[in-house]
Formats: C-alpha cells, sequence, structure tokens
C-alpha cells in the first residue's frame, strides 16, 4: 500500500484482494510443481504456502530496485516515471500507454510523429519525464481514447483505453477464450450467476467448471464424517454453532 495512490493521496488500497488471488494460483502452481516432482523422483512434498511471501513476490521489481539501491519505491498514481509509460486524458476517455522499454518508447515516439524525443537509455528518459509527459499530454488530447487505441496497437505500442468493468467484460476476446463460466441457477440464489473460469486455454481437455457454488455450510457434516468425526460429535459442534 505505501507505493499506491498519488503523492498527494496514499498510501491506498488497490480495488481488489490481489494477494488472495494470487495466493490461490501460487498454491495451484506449487501443488502442480510438487507432483511432477513426485512423478520425477516417487518422493512426496509437503508445501508451505504464506500470503505475505506471495505478497512480495508481486512487488518483484519494487523488490529488486530496494535490494539493488535502498531506494524506497514511491506512490505515483497515473504518473509512472516514465513518461511513456502512463495514462493521459484523451479527447473523450482515458488511454493507459505501456511503451516502457527502449524499444517500445522509439516505436511510441515514431507512432506520434516524434522522433526527435527518442532516447538511448533510461536515465535520460527519467531525466527528460516531465517534459516528455508534457508534450505526450497535449497530443494524447487530439483523439479519442478508442482512436488512440486501434492507432497505436496498429503500430505495435502498447495502449489500451481505460475501461469500466462493464465495458471490459463485454469484450469478445473473453468469449472467445472461456474467461468465464455463467450458471443459470445457483442454490440459494435468484437469477444467474457468472464466475472466472481460467485465463488459460488447453489444446484439449481444458478448464471447466461442472458443479455451481455450493451453499456455506452444504458439505460440513459429510466432510466432517469423512475426518471420523460421529454423528453425536457433529450435533455438538452444531449446537455450539461451529458449524
Amino acid at each position: 500500500m505505501a507505493s499506491t495512490g498519488t503523492e498527494e493521496v496514499n498510501p491506498i488500497k488497490i480495488g481488489a484482494p490481489a494477494v488472495d488471488y494470487a495466493t490461490g494460483t501460487m498454491a495451484a502452481f506449487a501443488l502442480a510443481s510438487a507432483l511432477f516432482q513426485r512423478e520425477r523422483t516417487g518422493t512426496g512434498q509437503h508445501i508451505d504456502l504464506a500470503m505475505l511471501g506471495v505478497a512480495m513476490m508481486m512487488q518483484a521489481s519494487l523488490m529488486t530496485g530496494y535490494f539493488r539501491n535502498g531506494t524506497e519505491p514511491k506512490p505515483h498514481g497515473n504518473k509512472q516515471p516514465f513518461a511513456t509509460n502512463s495514462a493521459y486524458d484523451a479527447k473523450e476517455g482515458m488511454v493507459m500507454i505501456g511503451a516502457s522499454n527502449i524499444r517500445q518508447q522509439a516505436r511510441f515516439w515514431r507512432a506520434v510523429e516524434r522522433p526527435d524525443m527518442i532516447k538511448t537509455d533510461n536515465e535520460a528518459r527519467v531525466d527528460d519525464r516531465e517534459r516528455e509527459a508534457a508534450i505526450i499530454a497535449d497530443i494524447i488530447k487530439t483523439k479519442t481514447a478508442d482512436e488512440w487505441e486501434v492507432y497505436f496497437q496498429a503500430r505495435h505500442v502498447p495502449a489500451a483505453r481505460v475501461r469500466t468493468m462493464a465495458e471490459a467484460l463485454a469484450d469478445p476476446h473473453f468469449t472467445e477464450r472461456r474467461v468465464f463460466h455463467k450458471f443459470d441457477a445457483v442454490p440459494g440464489l435468484d437469477g444467474p450467476v457468472g464466475v472466472p473460469l481460467a485465463a488459460f486455454k488447453f489444446a484439449h481437455g481444458g478448464p471447466s467448471i461442472e458443479t455451481a457454488p455450493r451453499e456455506m455450510g452444504t458439505d460440513s457434516e459429510s466432510v466432517l464424517r469423512e475426518l471420523g468425526y460421529a454423528a453425536s460429535d457433529i450435533a455438538s459442534l452444531r449446537g455450539a454453532r461451529v458449524i
């Protein structure tokens, strides 16, 4: 949180519980790795995973920079260290430009017909950041965010219009790749429900969701019975409102 927000308003929590999601993903990767290791060595594995470690892994670029030079990461908001890797207001909407490395920034400046602004090293980009940002801000205001998105992507410059959740979910990319799964009905809820499926695809036998989310507590008794709890023990737990 210390590196999130703006110079004036910080720290700020990000919108989604990203560390929770990343920990689940990391756990799945660890499980797959352990199973593969078992196939190779015949030895089982014990996995020890902590959310704190995952949170630091997700800040790898900031952490590596700190290890290198001891510089604390600062909150930049939409104003990132490189002007060509920041968000700008367009004639309509906002566009996020992701020309972060040397080659990408060169393509960006050529695309906006300012080859004189191309830099040959990152230090020069940082030193000239404010001038670059002012020039870019004026250029981006000449078109809408939609127009810039098409224009930049056609020229291999990473850029996209900033979208609302509704706009993002309507992208045909997600339908084609089956990133989400929708249930017409879910026990305990009225109407359909959509859930994430997976961000990847397989050539065959890919990810799928076979059953709708269960109501909380639906399987508590069967799980406890599998663990060896007697019916009287389960009744006591229910009476104490443990389950």
